[in-house]
């Protein structure tokens, strides 16, 4: 008997109708993907619990907001997360000693003919190795162009065009 999916706008737009059992299902459902995202961006488990809730109270505040046309309701509820979670680190006297090499270890994408053609992953694997570095560290460390750059020894004014290049492939690659 095959699981039912969730149903991500459906309870979302719920929760902009003030259901609490969607937005329990709704945390049900995405907190531990949140949690390991928020974990992997702070390093740290209190704060990065911390994060999710905090993101929850805005994504249940603010679920009005939410347009089904603009984007899906994961990617809208985790750039929440995404975009709180950069502010802290962003914050003076965030970065400590001893975890930057831990922060720098990057996902693991499988390769391109292991996923779906139109996913995010397999555009991702189509990119060449820069590309797709600069990427998954603005994307998961929050690093700027400079700090990039400085890793991946290249200069910054490259990195720029290369990152772009590699952003213009993903968005024509979601496209087709």
């Amino acid at each position: 008997m095959a699981v039912p999916s969730f149903n991500y706008e459906a309870a979302l737009l719920a929760c902009a109708r003030g259901d609490q059992h969607a937005f329990q299902d709704l945390y049900h459902h995405e907190a531990p993907r949140m949690l390991a995202l928020s974990l992997k961006m702070l390093t740290e488990r209190t704060s990065a619990e911390e994060l999710v809730r905090d993101a929850f109270v805005l994504i249940w505040k603010n679920a009005e907001s939410y347009d089904p046309q603009t984007s899906t309701a994961r990617a809208w509820m985790q750039s929440i997360l995404r975009y709180r979670a950069l502010g802290r680190l962003r914050q003076a006297g965030r970065v400590r000693p001893g975890l930057a090499s831990w922060s720098d270890v990057l996902p693991t994408l499988p390769p391109a003919r292991e996923t779906p053609p139109s996913s995010l992953l397999h555009a991702l694997a189509l990119l060449d190795d820069t590309q797709r570095q600069a990427i998954l560290m603005a994307f998961y460390n929050g690093y700027t162009y400079e700090q990039i750059a400085e890793r991946l020894k290249i200069d910054a004014v490259a990195l720029k065009t290369h990152m772009q290049a590699g952003l213009d492939r993903i968005t024509e690659q979601q496209q087709a």
